[in-house]
């Protein structure tokens, strides 16, 4: 199985942050549609090799730093820690616990891409239908939120594939 070190994770952590700051936020479409990559870390950190306290306070440190360099008021560090919090649960539900090593890494490698699709999209709509709400403040343009959940949950997506692609491409050479 793909257990990983503290200092590949702090590695994961510089590349998505980096990634989501230097080119993620540059990448939208219609200006509706954004990129936030950073989440594909919060996916990737072990499932409970630290105990669900300390994911959630990561999840909460990078959710603040996005949310200090896109001027917004704590919600990426909400739906963050929403979606850590989540992904245990989702984890619970797909996987038998007895096949499942919980000190890995839901990678593709580990799950399968199928498997690994799934908790993706899973995770990341969440995570982009909860931020989209808490930023408009209101439920009145539902159907704009949702359809810009969505795109923008495709879109994140993509990137999430495209970097695990890359990856995988890397280790395998």
């Amino acid at each position: 199985m793909n257990k990983v070190s503290k200092l590949g994770q702090l590695a994961d952590f510089v590349l998505y942050v980096t990634l989501q700051l230097c080119v993620a936020q540059f990448v939208f479409l219609d200006r509706s549609v954004l990129c936030f990559v950073y989440v594909a870390f919060l996916l990737l950190l072990p499932s409970q090799q630290a105990g669900l306290p300390l994911i959630l306070l990561i999840s909460f440190s990078v959710g603040l730093l996005v949310d200090l360099f896109y001027h917004s008021m704590g919600v990426h560090a909400f739906a963050s820690v929403l979606m850590a919090y989540s992904r245990a649960i989702v984890l619970q539900f797909m996987l038998p616990t007895s096949s499942y090593d919980v000190a890995t890494r839901p990678t593709p490698s580990t799950l399968g891409w199928k498997l690994f699709s799934l908790f993706s999209l899973i995770l990341i709509g969440m995570h982009h239908i909860v931020l989209f709400f808490l930023e408009a403040g209101s439920l009145m343009p539902f159907f704009v939120i949702m359809r810009k959940a969505i795109l923008s949950t495709l879109l994140t997506f993509a990137f999430v594939l495209a970097t695990q692609g890359i990856l995988f491409l890397v280790k395998r050479s």
